[in-house]
C-alpha cells in the first residue's frame, strides 16, 4: 500500500470557491503543474473520504483542488442533496482552479464520484476548458440512488413532498437548518427509506467518516428523482476514464459500461470493488493506479 506522501512533496493553501473554502494542493514539481478539480461523492465531505486520493495526485505532480459541495459535510447545515446547486458549485471550483497562479489552468481535469461524476461529465460537455474527466462509479440518473423497492421509494417521495411546506414553516420559526422539516437518513440499506440506498451503505460510510452520516431533508429524494443526465455523455468530447466497480450496487458496472460507449473518447476500466470500498485500502490503491496512469497519458 502507498504510504502517506512526504510533507515536502506538496504544499497546501486555502482557496476561495464562491463564498466557501476550497483547499489547493500544489506539488513541489513541476512548477507549472496541471490541475485536477475533485468533486466528492454524493453526501460525503472531501477531507475524510478524498484526502488520500488528493495527496496521491499531488505527490504524482498534479495540483489538486478539493472542496465540499453545499449540503455535503460542513457547508450548509441543511445537508440538502441538490444536483442543480452541486453543478453551480463545481463550475465555481473550475473557475477558481483556472485562476490560481501556482498552476497551469490551461491543463485542467475533473475527478468525480457517483453523482458528482455525472456533474463532472455535464460540466465537461459544456466547457472547452476541461481537458480530461475521471468518472469514478458515475451516476447519471439520480433516481438510481433511491430505494429500489417500490414501497420504500414511494414512502420517501411522499415525505419529500411533505418536506417542502414543513421546511418553509421551520425557516419562518427560525428552526436550525439541520432540524427543520421532514428528515430521512442520508444512507441506508436497499429496503430502507433513505436518500442513498445499497447493501451496507450506511455501515461503509460510517466506517469512512468515523461517525454516523446523519440525515438529509426529505425533499432531497424529490430532487434526485427528477435528476437525469443520461443524454449529456454523448456531448463530452475530451478524453474520459469511466471506472466501474464489479460489486457496486450504487453505480452498477453494466450501466457504467453502457455510458462509456456513448462518449466520443472514452476508456473503461473495471475494478473488483464495491462503491465505498475503493476509498480505502487495497481497493483504493488499485483504482488510483488506473486513474493516475490515465491522467499521465492525457495531461
Amino acid at each position: 500500500r502507498r504510504g502517506k506522501p512526504s510533507r515536502y512533496a506538496f504544499s497546501t493553501r486555502e482557496l476561495t470557491v464562491d463564498d466557501r473554502r476550497g483547499h489547493l494542493f500544489v506539488p513541489d514539481r513541476p512548477a507549472d503543474a496541471p490541475v485536477v478539480v475533485f468533486a466528492p461523492g454524493v453526501g460525503l465531505p472531501w477531507r475524510p473520504t478524498l484526502e488520500p486520493i488528493v495527496e496521491a495526485f499531488a505527490e504524482r505532480g498534479y495540483a489538486a483542488l478539493a472542496f465540499d459541495h453545499r449540503g455535503f459535510g460542513s457547508v450548509d447545515g441543511d445537508r440538502l442533496l441538490s444536483p442543480g446547486r452541486q453543478r453551480a458549485d463545481l463550475d465555481a471550483a473550475i473557475a477558481a482552479a483556472r485562476d490560481a497562479p501556482e498552476v497551469d489552468g490551461d491543463r485542467l481535469a475533473l475527478w468525480g464520484m457517483d453523482l458528482s461524476a455525472g456533474t463532472a461529465l455535464a460540466a465537461a460537455a459544456d466547457s472547452f476548458a476541461v481537458d480530461a474527466v475521471i468518472a469514478r462509479f458515475p451516476v447519471l440518473d439520480g433516481a438510481t440512488l433511491l430505494p429500489p423497492w417500490l414501497r420504500p421509494r414511494l414512502r420517501g417521495l411522499a415525505r419529500g413532498v411533505a418536506d417542502y411546506p414543513a421546511s418553509a414553516l421551520g425557516r419562518l420559526r427560525d428552526v436550525d437548518a439541520d432540524e427543520r422539516g421532514v428528515r430521512l437518513p442520508l444512507f441506508g440499506d436497499a429496503g430502507e427509506v433513505a436518500a442513498i440506498t445499497a447493501t451496507n451503505a450506511a455501515r461503509d460510510v460510517r466506517d469512512l467518516l468515523g461517525r454516523d452520516p446523519g440525515t438529509t431533508p426529505a425533499r432531497s429524494l424529490v430532487k434526485l428523482q427528477r435528476h437525469d443526465l443520461g443524454s449529456v455523455v454523448a456531448d463530452v468530447s475530451c478524453p474520459t476514464l469511466f471506472v466501474a466497480g464489479e460489486h457496486d450496487e450504487v453505480a452498477p458496472p453494466d450501466g457504467v459500461a453502457a455510458a462509456s460507449e456513448s462518449a466520443r473518447d472514452a476508456s473503461l476500466v473495471r475494478v473488483p470493488s464495491s462503491h465505498y470500498a475503493a476509498l480505502d485500502g487495497v481497493e483504493l490503491e488499485r483504482t488510483l493506479n488506473h486513474e493516475l496512469a490515465f491522467l499521465d497519458s492525457e495531461l
